[in-house]
């Protein structure tokens, strides 16, 4: 049987066609466009290549929706000389895109870890795994999944730097931010066109307050990334986030025109980039405009519909600043529709979420940190970065400032900023927050407050 260059079985194709489907798998691994047309037309030469149908289903579901789930072709597996030629590495993976294709994320997660048991080199399997672990909150076992199979891979290994980009994402998950930054850059050496090693080093240096590293790390690609499909958007979010903090407002207020979200999308990256940025700015007291609009347009057909709640709760931050007070209601109630999987731990805390911010954007201050506070230890279940992820806290935190309980805004002040800073390394500045922080004991200014809010550091 004709094998990869990782030494993986395929049947249903040749030679030819396997090093077709690398070079499709690597299209996708890199973010690049029209990655779908590529694999139909391996298809179209080989109808019966399993392994390409699966890599269809997968593409397809990565635009996160459940209305895509439905559009997941799993006819092939009816047509029985297919089903019979096929290797059991991917009548397996056939079982975690059925899963798939019923929300049931968790169960495909499980099947690929079992692949990835007894094929370690299966690139799909553990790019797969690691993307929906993401997305569940896993951030521990995203590094042991990569760490178990780690031995297997070698610089000399077909594929190394996909392999060290995605585990350097999951290190820097962790904290681990040394290591994740050696394995970013070393996988951009390999490829520079490998956007999720650019976009983990992106989060190495956010997460280390490194922002004038940060602002040049992605400029230095400003000509690149064009080259890339939509998730190209959150690269540009992250060079946002760096010139927000250094408080260069209009510049992000550009970049949000330009680059992150251009115009009306539904994609529910672009959902998150745009209302997470367009909330931060608020914080810090800019006037957005009409921009939550624009994001109005491109969300108002998919509410409810997004597979990551995480999405959702950016959907309820544009159905609360556009005043769809209907539409919000009916996404809390959305979320535990039982035509769509959801896991119920994660649906409760969604929906107080959900509530905290409709509460917040409805100056009802108290209520929103009545929702908000008890969950923001539980934020990571419902996935995202920790980046990502502050903008719940910053919600928290404005909630309380404006609700008058100063300790405790002090006191969740300094969580964030040690969440983003390593003490031990700069102590002078580490302490000089502190005591910037400790001085709104005294009283403040609605400027200093914000000032304290864009910059961790």
């Amino acid at each position: 049987m004709n094998k990869d260059s990782r030494g993986l079985s395929y049947s249903g194709t040749d030679q030819a066609g396997i090093a077709k489907f690398e070079e499709a798998m690597a299209w996708n691994f890199d973010y690049r466009p029209n990655g779908l047309e590529k694999v139909d037309a391996l298809l179209e030469a080989y109808p019966n290549f399993v392994m390409a149908w699966v890599l269809k289903g997968y593409s397809i579901a990565s635009e996160g929706r459940f209305e895509a789930l439905s559009n997941i072709p799993l006819t092939f597996v009816e047509n029985s000389s297919i089903r019979i030629a096929s290797t059991p590495r991917e009548r397996k993976h056939v079982l975690a895109l059925a899963a798939y294709v019923q929300g049931d994320i968790k169960k495909s997660v499980e099947i690929w870890a079992d692949i990835l048991n007894e094929w370690p080199l299966d690139l799909l399997a553990f790019r797969q795994t690691t993307g929906n672990l993401f997305w569940m909150g896993q951030r521990q076992r995203l590094v042991d999944t990569a760490s178990k199979i780690a031995p297997y891979w070698t610089e000399n290994t077909p594929g190394y730097g996909y392999f060290i980009g995605a585990f350097s994402f999951a290190l820097e998950e962790v904290g681990e931010y040394s290591l994740a930054e050696k394995y970013a850059r070393r996988a951009v050496e390999i490829n520079p066109s490998d956007m999720w090693a650019v976009h983990s080093m992106a989060h190495v240096l956010e997460m280390n307050a490194r922002t004038d590293e940060g602002i040049a790390w992605i400029e230095e690609r400003h000509e690149r990334l064009p080259k890339h499909n939509a998730f190209v958007g959150h690269i540009w979010w992250h060079l946002g986030l760096f010139h927000l903090e250094q408080g260069h407002t209009e510049k992000v207020l550009s970049l949000f025109d330009e680059y992150i979200y251009p115009e009306a999308s539904s994609f529910y990256l672009n959902i998150q980039n745009g209302a997470s940025l367009l909330k931060r700015l608020e914080f810090v007291g800019v006037d957005v405009g009409n921009r939550w609009e624009r994001l109005y347009t491109g969300v108002k057909d998919s509410v409810g519909d997004y597979l990551y709640l995480f999405t959702e709760l950016h959907t309820a931050m544009i159905l609360s600043r556009s005043g769809n007070a209907f539409q919000l209601s009916q996404l809390h109630s959305s979320l535990s529709d039982w035509s769509k999987l959801r896991y119920a731990n994660e649906t409760e805390i969604a929906q107080q979420l959900v509530s905290g911010i409709a509460a917040y954007e409805g100056e009802e201050y108290a209520m929103a940190s009545e929702k908000i506070l008890p969950q923001r230890y539980n934020l990571s279940v419902l996935g995202g970065s920790h980046a990502q992820q502050d903008i719940l806290t910053q919600y928290l935190i404005d909630a309380e400032y404006k609700s008058g309980n100063v300790h405790a805004v002090t006191g969740l002040m300094k969580e964030r900023v040690s969440r983003r800073t390593q003490w031990d390394q700069k102590p002078e500045r580490f302490m000089e927050m502190w005591q910037k922080i400790d001085a709104m004991k005294d009283g403040m200014s609605d400027d200093i407050f914000r000032q304290l809010l864009r910059k961790v550091q």
